[in-house]
């Protein structure tokens, strides 16, 4: 049955078409093209076109486009939601006021921002806003009805709640994804909530994450676990020591913060410098120890000798 009186209608049904593939909302193809709200509704399904939701059309509206939405854990996803774990702007439970604001509060490392803001882009199509409220406040964010649904398709956020869901951990535990992707995704984590200590006068070297959630503490302990990466667990926090662990560390996940990775890189040369110094203390005692050795050699047989001679000539 035909849509449209007239020879005009196919032509018109072009336009509607075309026009909301292109960003355009309904209200204003029926404003525009004075049609009925539901003829319009009827030509954008018979051409297999999802309606938008006002969400999506105000998204549409701001960025030209819907996000690209791919059903996958890559990379740059894994670390989106890992940085939201540690420094996420709004818990799940925001959906009880109808928002979707997806964010993190990178304090006073624009690099992190940048690179969530980064991954983001790369995953989504779409590029989230920098804000910077103060000094030690610098936000990135975005409101998505479309990316928040996709996020928490596998994992919950808040601060004594975040975790994947059953069925994602155990495909991330499985071999369907590498040891590199986790530590692309724990990455995330180490620079919202990582942290590099180095107490000199009690040699400790570490690198040490925390957290209030000990449900999500003991997935992040598991993955480290699969990247053969060891480490102590506590009640509130997780900490990587030792030369050979700190370098894997740093090999396998290490900082996207500048401040933070160039303490790692110090914290590690001292490791190094102190080698150096037990290797040289070492050698040193070595020689010390051959020249005596070589002394008794050379001199004591002979003052020996000469001791008797000048004994005989004596008597």
């Amino acid at each position: 049955m035909a849509r449209w009186d007239g020879s005009a209608g196919p032509a018109l049904e072009r336009k509607l078409v075309d026009e909301y593939r292109a960003g355009a909302s309904q209200e204003s193809l029926v404003v525009k093209y004075h049609v009925e709200w539901s003829k319009l509704g009827q030509v954008l399904r018979s051409h297999a076109i999802p309606i938008r939701n006002k969400s999506q059309q105000a998204f549409v509206g701001k960025y030209g486009r819907l996000p690209r939405i791919v059903s996958r854990l890559s990379d740059s996803k894994l670390y989106i939601i890992f940085a939201m774990f540690g420094d996420g702007l709004r818990p799940s439970t925001q959906t009880r006021w109808a928002t979707h604001i997806i964010g993190i509060a990178a304090g006073k490392d624009r690099d992190f921002a940048d690179k969530w803001i980064s991954s983001f882009e790369q995953e989504y199509s779409v590029r989230p806003s920098l804000k910077v409220y103060g000094k030690n406040n610098i936000q990135a964010s975005i409101s998505s009805t479309d990316i928040w649904n996709d996020l928490h398709r596998y994992a919950i956020f808040g601060t004594r709640s975040w975790k994947f869901h059953d069925s994602t951990f155990q495909h991330l535990m499985s071999n369907k994804v590498s040891s590199s992707t986790i530590g692309q995704g724990l990455k995330g984590f180490f620079d919202a909530d990582g942290s590099v200590k180095y107490q000199v006068k009690r040699a400790s070297r570490q690198v040490n994450v925390s957290s209030v959630n000990p449900i999500g503490l003991n997935q992040v302990s598991l993955l480290l676990r699969k990247m053969r990466l060891p480490h102590s667990v506590y009640k509130n926090s997780i900490a990587i020591f030792g030369r050979r662990n700190l370098v894997d560390y740093q090999r396998k996940i290490g900082f996207s913060i500048g401040r933070k990775n160039e303490a790692l890189i110090n914290m590690i040369s001292t490791f190094s410098h102190q080698r150096g110094q037990r290797r040289f203390v070492k050698h040193a005692n070595s020689r010390l120890a051959d020249q005596t050795k070589s002394t008794q050699r050379h001199f004591g047989p002979k003052r020996g000798k000469l001791g008797n001679r000048l004994r005989r000539s004596w008597l």
